[in-house]
């Protein structure tokens, strides 16, 4: 089993730039996009969005100024608590990961065909269902309590899921596992526990999580950071921190420069936009 320590780091008042990162645009995002949970790339003019729990089952696509070009309707699935995007080169994986409670017992993840999202208004999905190998109690008790997730990716034949710790106290480990891509019901394989870092909830808590050329990039509501994932023992390659706290919750790669980041509207802390990133 991988066992992942990642450097520690402090959050900044200022807009912290490590490995020469700077933000060139923050787009306003569109109402219906409140409570964006996941983002994703489906063509070089076009993102796809998601809201998380208590939301419709739709896909919004977007252009890269965030401006709304139509809403899909995923039918034979529910928003339950949909948290986050991956894909390979035909489908669209919809991760209904969400857990808040560790108590969930019907998670799983929706494929849909890019081709379809692209030309039609409904598409039908295609489920993967699955249970944690390591789950034995619905809920577990709090210092067990590792079983919601919020970062997807989809790398070779595999899905890969990092949970969002809801430990008490708090340990800064984040699992890995790993699914099979077929439809089906599965139980998860515990991969990895990646350390992320002992700030608690608010600062290392992984929110969402992207792959581009083997590079994994990893949000939390304070900074992402990238790693090479056949390199999971070694220290992040880049590093940024956000100049505020927002609630930051979806993040795209579009090429090894080039990401875009977007957080959930919240009263207090604002959000709502549509950030694109260049290292």
């Amino acid at each position: 089993m991988i066992h992942l320590k990642t450097l520690l780091f402090i959050v900044s008042i200022g807009f912290s730039i490590v490995g020469h990162a700077q933000e060139l645009m923050a787009y306003k995002l569109d109402i219906q996009l409140n409570e964006i949970s996941g983002l994703e790339q489906l063509n070089e003019t076009t993102l796809v969005a998601i809201n998380d729990s208590g939301n419709e089952a739709e896909l919004h696509l977007i252009d890269l100024q965030g401006k709304p070009i139509k809403k899909v309707f995923v039918k034979n699935a529910t928003n339950v608590d949909w948290e986050d995007l991956a894909r390979d080169d035909n489908y669209l994986y919809i991760g209904d990961i969400g857990n808040n409670q560790n108590k969930r017992k019907d998670l799983c993840v929706y494929k849909v065909k890019i081709a379809d999202v692209l030309s039609k208004k409904e598409v039908a999905a295609q489920k993967i269902s699955f249970n944690y190998s390591d789950q034995k109690e619905f809920p577990p008790s709090k210092n067990e309590q590792n079983f919601d997730a919020e970062g997807m990716i989809v790398y070779k034949e595999s899905i890969y899921i990092f949970s969002k710790n809801r430990t008490e106290p708090w340990t800064g480990i984040s699992n890995v596992y790993t699914l099979p891509k077929q439809a089906g019901s599965y139980t998860a394989k515990k991969y990895s526990e990646l350390y992320v870092g002992e700030q608690g909830w608010w600062q290392d808590a992984i929110t969402g999580a992207d792959i581009f050329n083997d590079q994994l990039y990893v949000l939390t509501y304070n900074r992402v950071f990238c790693l090479n994932i056949a390199d999971l023992d070694r220290k992040p390659s880049f590093t940024q921190e956000f100049k505020r706290m927002t609630q930051k919750e979806s993040i795209v790669v579009l090429d090894k420069n080039t990401f875009f980041i977007a957080d959930e509207v919240k009263r207090f802390m604002g959000g709502g936009n549509l950030y694109k990133i260049e290292k």
